[in-house]
Formats: structure tokens, sequence, C-alpha cells
């Protein structure tokens, strides 16, 4: 996938966690359940979870690696 195309991918993504959590800013939500808001799914979604957390603007669950969560850096990212 060209770079370009994953950031794209990667703020679509973590725009989407964004206007999920907007109403309950603490709460875990499942990456298939954001990946089915945006359309990104199989191996794309796989990499954008990874970029999205390599970056630090998603903090995926240690317990359940299903569930992330918005980081400060993501939410001022999607903020903008």
């Amino acid at each position: 996938m060209p770079k370009l195309d994953r950031l794209a991918l990667a703020t679509k993504f973590v725009i989407a966690l964004h206007d999920a959590c907007r109403r309950n800013p603490t709460s875990w939500r499942r990456i298939s359940a954001i990946g089915a808001r945006t359309g990104i799914k199989g191996a794309d979604l796989e990499r954008v979870v990874a970029d999205v957390v390599a970056a630090g603007l998603v903090e995926q669950r240690a317990d359940d690696p299903s569930l992330i969560i918005l980081t400060n850096n993501g939410w001022d990212f999607a903020s903008r």
C-alpha cells in the first residue's frame, strides 16, 4: 500500500474512532466496529491499527487486543 494511502486510511480511522468516542471518551471500542464504520477491513485494517498504535494516537488494550482507545495525542490529532 502506498504511503499516502496508509496516511489517509490512518487519518480516516482515527477520525471515526474520535466520532465514536465523543459521548464517552474513556470507553474502549472494538477495532472491527471502527473498521466497519470506515470500510477498512482485512490486512488494511491490521496495518492501519499497527500504524496508529505506533504513532501513539491509539492504545490497544493489553488483555484484549481487539479493543482500542484514543490517546491524548489521538484526541489532539482528531480535534484539528
